[in-house]
């Protein structure tokens, strides 16, 4: 097991083969660990973490600065990766629950993530085109109270500036109406990215999924979403917070504490994962401050086969031993890591098809809800034409 692939990704990928729609679409999905985007330029994802610029920075940029202005305060922040870069393994300033948490968007810094990456996605609207965003949330979260809220945060106006880099600071005004936004069960968009090839159309077999019994296993950073389809009806939606990988890396920052007594909570841990080590201090018999590199690959891989085994007892009771089902579809990053362990503990269903939600793209299974997301609507408008 490496620690580094356990890090929240930064990468941005241009792919101008995406189908069109009429309107701009824009897949976005705030999870708690990254934001995805997909549209019909590309994709891309970067780190869910937001922090402010005091007092200046030093130095030229770095290629994995994501920067952004607020144009109504002159306030700058920084995104992703490099944000990361910049905690300290003691900072208290950011709390791990005010990223983490269900209620977050009335949270500025959640809109400011949001905005950056709808904005990204909007410098290639080239053509003008009116804006469609297509999103997610948790599959208990739906009809509930969030769903209005993420909504209404989606459509607040704003206008800022963005900048990648070494590049040019780019001015957006975006005036979203909530109309022009839609939300469904995060897991769905797996199901549809499972159902839909890169031409936007369903694959052969697709009506072999809507008349059987369906289940997705969505396995991101914050939840663990159940979602799932009897003969074309809902028959499943639940999700819990307490066994995807913030569970994981929450366990692993408890070992660390307890073996190495060093405190390093979720979001600092991130940079820990780049390296695999946890640097230790200590003082040698004169006073002087010491510090020692120690490794900690076996207390994370100590922690995420620990929470595997919670999440299988969990489906395993939510869904009466997996019983009925024709397809389970496999999705989410800690889907992909797991998968193989997936791959084992089911292994003694003979009459279950084991799916990974990206069997049509081969891209990283962290995007195959933001790709249903976009196919879906896409799918919507080309229905709507006829």
């Amino acid at each position: 097991m490496k620690t580094k692939e356990f890090r929240t990704r930064q990468e941005f990928f241009k792919d101008h083969t995406h189908p069109k729609g009429k309107d701009f679409i824009i897949g976005l999905d705030a999870g708690y660990s990254s934001v995805k985007v997909f549209y019909e330029n590309g994709y891309f994802c970067f780190p869910y973490y937001v922090k402010k610029i005091e007092g200046g920075m030093l130095g030229v940029a770095n290629d994995k600065d994501i920067m952004y202005k607020d144009l109504t305060t002159n306030e700058i922040y920084m995104l992703g990766t490099s944000a990361q870069e910049m905690i300290s393994s003691t900072d208290t300033n950011d709390m791990d629950g005010e990223s983490f948490s269900r209620k977050r968007f009335g949270n500025p810094k959640f809109k400011i993530a949001c905005n950056a990456a709808l904005g990204l996605a909007l410098l290639e609207n080239k053509d003008q085109k009116e804006v469609f965003v297509s999103t997610g949330l948790p599959s208990a979260y739906v009809d509930s109270a969030d769903k209005g809220d993420l909504i209404k945060a989606l459509s607040k106006p704003a206008h800022f500036a963005i900048k990648r880099g070494n590049g040019n600071w780019r001015e957006i005004n975006l005036n979203l109406k909530q109309e022009q936004i839609s939300v469904m069960p995060q897991p769905a968009g797996s199901f549809y990215s499972v159902l839909l090839d890169k031409n936007g159309k369903y694959i052969p077999t697709a009506k072999n999924f809507w008349f059987k019994n369906v289940l997705v296993i969505d396995i991101g950073f914050g939840t663990f979403d159940l979602f799932s389809t009897q003969n074309r009806m809902l028959s499943c939606k639940e999700s819990d917070d307490q066994l995807g990988m913030k569970q994981v890396l929450k366990k692993t920052s408890e070992k660390i504490f307890k073996t190495m007594g060093e405190d390093i909570r979720i979001q600092a841990l991130q940079k820990n994962l780049e390296t695999g080590e946890v640097i230790c201090m200590t003082e040698n018999e004169d006073g002087m401050p010491c510090s020692e590199a120690k490794p900690f690959e076996n207390l994370l891989e100590e922690a995420s086969n620990e929470v595997f085994k919670e999440a299988m007892s969990k489906v395993k009771n939510s869904t009466n031993s997996f019983r009925d089902y024709d397809y389970i579809i496999i999705a989410g990053g800690t889907g992909e890591a797991w998968f193989d362990n997936i791959q084992n503990y089911l292994s003694g269903l003979k009459n279950v098809q084991l799916i990974k939600s990206n069997a049509n793209d081969g891209l990283p299974m962290l995007y195959s809800n933001v790709r249903g997301y976009y196919f879906f609507r896409l799918v919507s408008e080309n229905r709507t034409k006829k």
